[in-house]
């Protein structure tokens, strides 16, 4: 009984915490290289980059740290900002942490806001590679992006409880869609996997110089969302949280190293998740894009939720 309830706190932690960081593999690589060319040390560096980003800064300062420091089971900036100036004497430090506190809160409306827009957009523009629909325009794109986010938001006054116990098992079906067709990938050039070693990152930043650090702007898009870990605590205890993140990162880590080793045999790609999984499983194209398109629509109702708690 204990494990069954173990195991749909996990379930409903995907459907709930890591929607945002869970549809980042939808777009950061493709933007990535829209500023770099994508050169054989230029794409093992920002892969490189990208999984030691989800190491240190989701797995290490939020799953590890952060998710350490709770009031009453409670996460989130609020909370730290509590915690903290109750360590505080001086007024001047408590003023320092009260504005820290606000860029904080601000920074996470602001994902609140462009989540929407970016993963609604950037699934739905995954239609273009579908059969008849080539030549859809830019703008019936954005009229179908527009339509769904109107919807969600639109459904908000409607209450979401009635459809937020199918969100877990949807994102369980993503996460491992990401992961299969990852390995699959990998499997064909398994060089991607020198990416573990921090050392071409570090070279990748050294060679690109300041288009490099303009780069990191992009690939810290890979870790939007890992605020979710600690702020959603209250919701749903830091255990399952953490246990879902072992999971969530083993298929977001794969997934990724899956889309270099595509790009580094085929570097014209530029939709770079949905050309990878239609290049392997033609067949399950369109169930796959109806999936991103659940997947970013559950990240954007996460990311609201998270900016009105």
């Amino acid at each position: 009984m204990e494990k069954q309830s173990q195991t749909k706190g996990i379930i409903r932690s995907l459907g709930l915490v890591f929607g945002d960081i869970g549809t980042s593999p939808i777009y950061t690589i493709t933007v990535v290289f829209l500023l770099l060319k994508p050169t054989h040390d230029n794409v093992i560096g920002v892969l490189s980059l990208i999984v030691w980003t989800l190491l240190t800064l989701v797995t290490v300062q939020y799953a590890w740290l952060a998710m350490s420091l709770s009031r009453r089971g409670e996460g989130g900036t609020i909370v730290l900002k509590e915690i903290l100036t109750s360590l505080l004497s001086s007024k001047r430090s408590a003023g320092i942490v009260l504005i820290i506190s606000i860029v904080g809160i601000s920074l996470l409306i602001g994902d609140g806001v462009i989540t929407p827009a970016i993963s609604i957009l950037s699934a739905v523009e995954g239609s273009r590679l579908m059969p008849g629909l080539e030549g859809i325009s830019k703008t019936a794109i954005i009229l179908i992006a527009s339509m769904i986010a109107i919807v969600l938001f639109v459904f908000q006054s409607k209450g979401t409880e009635k459809v937020a116990g199918a969100f877990g098992p949807i994102m369980v079906i993503w996460f491992t869609s990401l992961a299969t067709v990852g390995i699959l990938s990998i499997l064909e050039s398994p060089e991607i996997l020198k990416a573990f070693n921090p050392y071409y990152g570090i070279q990748f930043l050294s060679d690109n110089g300041f288009i490099g650090f303009i780069a990191l702007g992009e690939i810290i898009l890979c870790a939007t969302g890992g605020e979710a870990l600690y702020a959603d605590m209250g919701h749903l205890g830091g255990k399952p949280i953490r246990q879902a993140w072992s999971g969530v990162f083993i298929a977001l880590v794969l997934n990724y190293l899956g889309q270099g080793a595509f790009l580094l045999r085929y570097p014209e790609t530029k939709t770079m998740l949905f050309e990878m999984v239609l290049h392997y499983t033609k067949g399950l194209y369109i169930p796959f894009l109806l999936l991103s398109i659940a997947a970013t629509v559950i990240a954007s109702q996460a990311m609201i939720s998270g900016m009105f708690s």
